[in-house]
């Protein structure tokens, strides 16, 4: 009986890890602060070295996972949940501050936070 309950629980946990992620676990952000004939740039990791994903024109909606990160003290944190837009982008728009995108064709990303504005 152990054996059969252990084989469930694994089978269950593969099979919810092979489900789609949810819309609703993004937020909508806007691409803000870039020229009008710039682009900004999704990259695999959180530097501006990496490999770029994705680009977003300004005014263009971008989906947010709610994590980002500072690359310089290496501290992550959450914008989702409550507070204000502007709460929201004052932690975002310091430097040295990436988020976590997820881009149209369903790729993890990161872009410079002070570039994106959450709704």
């Amino acid at each position: 009986m152990k054996r059969f309950v252990l084989k469930m629980i694994v089978v269950s946990s593969i099979s919810l890890s092979a489900l789609p992620v949810v819309a609703g676990a993004f937020w909508p952000g806007t691409v803000t602060g870039i020229a009008a004939t710039d682009t900004l740039k999704v990259r695999k990791w959180p530097a501006s070295t990496s490999q770029i994903l994705e680009e977003y024109i300004l005014g263009e909606n971008i989906s947010l996972t709610g994590r980002c990160k500072n690359k310089v003290t290496n501290a992550s944190f959450q914008i989702d949940g409550g507070g204000t837009a502007n709460g929201k982008y004052s932690k975002m728009k310091k430097a040295n501050v990436w988020c976590q995108t997820m881009t149209p064709s369903a790729q993890l990303g990161w872009v410079r936070g002070r570039f994106v504005w959450p709704e």
